[in-house]
């Protein structure tokens, strides 16, 4: 297992009430207007994982030609609990 697109970026999420938390994610997903109807917005980091572990994590995308390569779920928050999300 090993981070497949080198090191993630680095996010703030903001709370609705004023708290912040950091995540270290490859992508966000559900920040769209084509995703706005999901319930919570997904941070994800790309690895490469063996298949036989995949089980083990939250695989959220992967790809038919890289059968090691996958999006993993780093962290997920309520859309109603963020009030903003910038990366730094």
């Amino acid at each position: 297992m090993e981070l497949a697109a080198g090191p993630p970026s680095h996010w703030i999420v903001t709370l609705v009430g004023g708290g912040q938390v950091e995540v270290w994610a490859d992508s966000v997903s559900g920040t769209t207007e084509r995703t706005a109807h999901l319930p919570h917005i997904t941070f994800g980091l790309l690895m490469d994982i063996d298949v036989e572990l995949q089980h083990e994590f939250e695989v959220t995308a992967s790809t038919p030609a890289q059968t090691r390569r996958v999006v993993v779920a780093a962290a997920r928050f309520p859309r109603a609990c963020i009030q903003d999300i910038s990366m730094t």
